[in-house]
């Protein structure tokens, strides 16, 4: 893939990544992590890229942007990438299927994991276990420590929350008894991820006994307004 040569190259580069729409985070968060200190201003001139803009330098030609909501935009279709985008979806979620595993991607957390080049391991942690005894959580755990992942790790003024494993503003979290959990998680990363301590959380969790995968996804859809990061949830099954 070509590197962007300035913002709006690196705008509609990173919204291509998340299917053709985002958040300003989601777009700021994806052009810190592939150009790290070489643009800031990336809401302003998201909105600058929009034809209702009456105060952009830009021509209205390249004005590639759409607003769909507060803080959200999306690539005039002109711009988008569909059929590159469709293709490897299916092969995302073709491999996917075979795992035997559930997915819920939450506000582009897929493209953001594909992009850091951990969704396959993280996908074959996930299918590795049945999530239905404490041993199996430790032993996913050590699975991600002996390939490199931190564990253990605190990103938290409270020191003695932990996040499971760590990777490069990666966070797993593996929990197999209590919802209650995932909203104390969903809280804590809120923190850490307004701090640029986290770009992505993923929820590793039973199909078939709390905290339900299905449970957990309903949580994340009815109080998405006031989840503002991604997360990734793998519904494991027993064996």
């Amino acid at each position: 893939m070509t590197s962007a040569s300035n913002l709006k190259d690196a705008i509609v580069e990173a919204l291509n990544s998340l299917g053709g729409s985002g958040s300003i985070s989601e777009v700021r968060s994806y052009i810190n992590s592939k150009y790290p200190g070489k643009w800031k201003d990336v809401g302003t001139t998201m909105a600058d890229l929009c034809p209702e803009s009456t105060s952009s330098l830009y021509p209205k030609k390249h004005r590639v942007l759409e607003r769909i909501g507060r803080g959200k935009y999306r690539l005039r279709k002109s711009m988008a990438s569909p059929v590159s985008r469709a293709v490897k979806t299916k092969k995302i979620k073709d491999y996917i299927e075979s795992l035997s595993l559930k997915i819920f991607s939450f506000r582009g957390a897929e493209e953001i994991l594909d992009r850091k080049g951990q969704l396959p391991f993280i996908l074959r942690a996930a299918s590795s276990t049945s999530l239905s005894s404490k041993e199996d959580h430790n032993q996913l755990q050590y699975y991600f420590h002996k390939n490199r992942w931190d564990i253990e790790v605190s990103l938290f003024p409270v020191t003695s929350y932990r996040l499971d494993a760590f990777k490069e503003k990666t966070g797993i979290e593996i929990e197999r008894s209590l919802i209650d959990a995932i909203h104390r998680s969903l809280f804590r990363c809120q923190w850490a991820y307004a701090k640029g301590k986290l770009d992505v959380l993923v929820f590793i969790v039973p199909t078939y006994k709390e905290p339900k995968f299905e449970q957990v996804k309903r949580d994340l859809q009815d109080f998405q307004e006031i989840i503002p990061y991604p997360i990734y949830l793998i519904g494991v099954t027993s064996s």
